[in-house]
């Protein structure tokens, strides 16, 4: 399931004039191509990336080279923020368009940590936050149907992406049905009969090769369903 990261704006509130001075000094700007590999699972957890163009997406790959979308980040996202905990990259990061990366060498944000107690607090809070998040979310997707998933993550991706039209909220990235079932844990083609389900009922449509959704209706829906199951277990 998609879900919000902390960004450069929520990690630097607060400092001063000085300090983001400071915080430049350190950092180093990067650009890259879409469908370019920024760091792989196992590389060395170096350095923190501020995403300041584009789209990237984070994955993970099965022994078979099945690729599982695990988060689509958008500018100003912050990642590889794991390196105090991890010394190599757990996840794959992949330009999803051609990208615009700021980063700050290990080294130089563990110094910002230890010198700059805004930066230090602000980074603590927004990680408890995304962890909080994050099992709220796990513990709602192992209890809920496949189509309950779909609508979710359509919702997430409209909160966290979405350009608001008069049709609906516009979802500005190229998502597969392969990319959308690696995004909730089931097939190609249970998306597929899902999302024709969905227009349907007019909950999404298509606007060149982006998906349009009907925020209001698609919530309805769901709330429906929700109390319709509510006490019944998942196929």
């Amino acid at each position: 399931m998609p879900i919000s990261f902390l960004t450069a704006v929520e990690l630097f509130r607060g400092i001063s004039e000085a300090e983001a001075q400071r915080v430049a000094r350190l950092c180093a700007e990067r650009r890259h191509r879409r469908g370019t590999t920024i760091f792989s699972k196992d590389d060395s957890s170096d350095s923190v990336y501020i995403l300041r163009e584009g789209r990237v997406r984070l994955v993970s790959y099965s022994g078979k080279g099945t690729e599982t979308i695990l988060h689509l980040l958008k500018p100003d996202a912050i990642f590889g923020e794991l390196l105090l905990s991890e010394e190599r990259r757990a996840l794959t990061a992949v330009a999803a368009t051609d990208v615009a990366i700021t980063s700050i060498s290990k080294e130089n944000f563990l110094e910002l940590l230890s010198t700059v107690p805004t930066i230090a607090k602000n980074f603590i809070r927004l990680l408890s936050r995304r962890l909080a998040k994050v099992e709220r979310g796990f513990a709602e997707f192992g209890h809920s149907w496949s189509y309950h998933r779909l609508a979710q993550v359509l919702l997430q991706l409209c909160d966290e992406h979405g350009q608001e039209t008069p049709q609906g909220f516009v979802i500005p990235l190229r998502l597969t049905h392969e990319d959308l079932a690696n995004l909730i844990g089931t097939t190609r083609e249970t998306v597929t009969t899902q999302l024709n389900r969905f227009k349907r009922m007019r909950l999404i449509s298509r606007q060149d090769r982006h998906l349009v959704v009907n925020k209001a209706r698609l919530r309805r829906f769901l709330q429906a369903e929700e109390e319709k199951h509510r006490g019944l277990a998942p196929p």
